[in-house]
């Protein structure tokens, strides 16, 4: 495993940056908008302290029934014997939960979910022996009622051909009628029909024939499969995954977790504008140094109608109502449906953290880039609900280099980070085959030029000063066109090579795929397919969870 910064690779936000490797100066910039800092040792204990001191007096139910809860979804979800041992932990007012999750998706979506978990895992470990007094239980919070089903549909993969191939089902046409005929149901209760059969077939055939195929086939039709949903599907596939490491998995959809969220919702219903305002006031002074992440929404909350998830807005007179509906409620009305049927209320991204954390006494919440740079918004919330704000923990950033891709980059010395730009790429590879040295004698041309202007500049000094400024832009423009006739000569060498392309292209399907980084795009199931097993047990042994750079984990 080596390692690469965050700034020499593409697709980061400038908050994310400063959050992950700023040195003191970015770090107090962003300090108001977090409690603690991820790096710092005595933060985690305050922390930890803090959380001694009002977990128990800020939550308004009977912890016994969030462990009867946990306890009766995880033998549903397939847990094993280390994820009971860890919600009976939970019992003791001495154990502390690191908190995860991501929205339910197709065969557990892009890597980056397997690395989150792995994160909240070994940061778990990692805890205990820096606080041996205490116990730390990774729990991931299965995001059942995000909307999103364009995003939770598919996946991709690499196949048989070495290209990138989407597998899933057939995206949703909105052309013509803006959002008001995209999913608002929640993606986590969708049943699979009988195309699920189809889609695993899809899958099945893109994947290389390995010893391990059929074993895997087997693992995702057992979960992927007629009747089932999605959520409940990425639970059992995720519990097969992580067996023996002892994550809990909860499902806040349930109607018993909603009840005992009930007071949350409430509060949320009763006190709006507040908090909203509060988010505003944060959110306009972050925006002086970085791009926002989250619109801050008057009420936080979206309402199950005729299964849509429905945003609920306030209106004139105490009364609410349901975005793209016609649907209305006096405040008194909403209030007693609350207590009737919690069920029916779901948080949206601003309110999703504050109910994790009124259910579990978390200290860490393992979170990607986007997640990172919308918490930075959130810390009123947490005040507003008088709830300690846990450390904010980045998620492990990888990406895999197999065989074939590591030879490619030694034969052409081309170092990880030149992978992100094509024209290096190519000039490298066309450098190496190509019998006309491009580079090489576009830079002997150079050179003479460069003591071409050098004379002329010495000479125009002798006859008047005020002219070298002429001298200096002929130079930069003949730089200028020397430079787009190089890439244009490269361009023109690699088309006359089918085999120059064909290997870039190998290579960037698999590195960076679809323009983004591996970790955002490919499925595990390829990865899984060729090494089974062994594959996560690879990853937990080469990722460092206390790295904070990309990490490159040769395969």
């Amino acid at each position: 495993m080596y390692t690469v910064e965050f700034n020499k690779l593409p697709g980061f936000s400038n908050l994310y940056l400063d959050y992950i490797t700023g040195d003191e100066e970015e770090q107090k910039k962003l300090k108001p908008y977090f409690n603690a800092f991820f790096k710092d040792n005595e933060d985690f204990f305050k922390v930890i302290d803090e959380k001694v001191r009002n977990y128990s007096t800020s939550r308004y139910f009977d912890k016994n029934i969030l462990i009867d809860i946990l306890k009766r979804q995880n033998v549903t979800f397939g847990g094993d014997d280390s994820t009971a041992a860890n919600i009976e932990l939970l019992k003791s007012d001495d154990t502390f939960t690191i908190v995860t999750g991501q929205q339910v998706s197709l065969y557990t979506g892009p890597l980056y979910t397997i690395y989150k978990t792995i994160t909240a895992v070994k940061l778990a470990k990692n805890l205990k022996e820096r606080f041996p007094q205490f116990n730390f239980v990774p729990v991931f919070w299965l995001e059942a009622e995000d909307h999103d089903l364009e995003e939770a549909n598919h996946i991709y993969l690499i196949d048989k051909q070495n290209e990138l191939v989407r597998v899933g089902f057939e995206s949703e046409d909105n052309s013509g009628e803006e959002n008001s005929r995209r999913n608002t149901k929640p993606v986590g209760s969708i049943r699979f029909d009988e195309m699920i059969n189809s889609i695993n077939e899809q899958l099945r055939s893109n994947l290389l024939d390995t010893d391990f195929k059929e074993k895997l086939m087997q693992l995702i039709s057992t979960s992927y499969n007629e009747g089932n949903d999605f959520k409940s599907a990425f639970a059992l596939t995720m519990n097969a995954i992580f067996r023996s490491y002892g994550v809990v998995f909860i499902d806040p959809s349930d109607p018993e977790i909603k009840r005992l969220l009930a007071p949350v919702f409430e509060k949320e219903l009763t006190s709006s504008p507040k908090l909203c305002e509060s988010l505003i006031t944060i959110s306009a002074e972050l925006e002086k140094n970085y791009d926002l992440q989250v619109k801050p929404k008057v009420i936080n909350l979206f309402f199950l109608h005729n299964e849509n998830r429905l945003l609920i807005e306030p209106r004139d007179e105490n009364r609410f109502a349901l975005k793209n509906s016609k649907r209305r409620f006096e405040k008194e009305e909403i209030l007693n449906v609350l207590q009737e049927s919690p069920e029916l209320f779901s948080p949206n991204v601003v309110l999703r953290p504050i109910c994790q954390d009124y259910l579990f006494p978390t200290v860490a919440y393992v979170g990607g880039p986007g997640e990172i740079s919308y918490f930075a918004q959130l810390k009123p919330a947490y005040e507003h609900y008088d709830i300690t704000m846990p450390v904010i923990f980045p998620r492990a950033s990888v990406s895999l280099i197999e065989g074939k891709i590591s030879k490619f980059m030694n034969n052409f010395n081309v170092k990880f980070e030149e992978i992100f730009l094509r024209n290096v790429l190519v000039s490298k590879v066309v450098e190496k085959l190509s019998e006309v040295k491009v580079e090489e004698e576009i830079t002997k041309y150079q050179d003479e030029l460069n003591k071409m202007f050098y004379d002329m500049k010495n000479m125009t000094a002798k006859v008047d000063q005020s002219l070298l400024n002429i001298v200096d832009n002929m130079k930069e423009k003949t730089r200028q066109n020397i430079e787009q006739f190089k890439q244009k000569l490269i361009n023109a060498q690699a088309k006359k090579s089918d085999n120059t392309t064909a290997q870039i292209d190998k290579v960037t399907n698999n590195i960076f795929p679809e323009h983004t980084l591996q970790e955002r795009t490919l499925n595990i199931a390829y990865f899984l397919n060729k090494y089974d097993d062994a594959f996560i047990k690879k990853l937990f042994h080469e990722i460092d969870a206390l790295n904070f750079n990309h990490q490159v984990i040769e395969m």
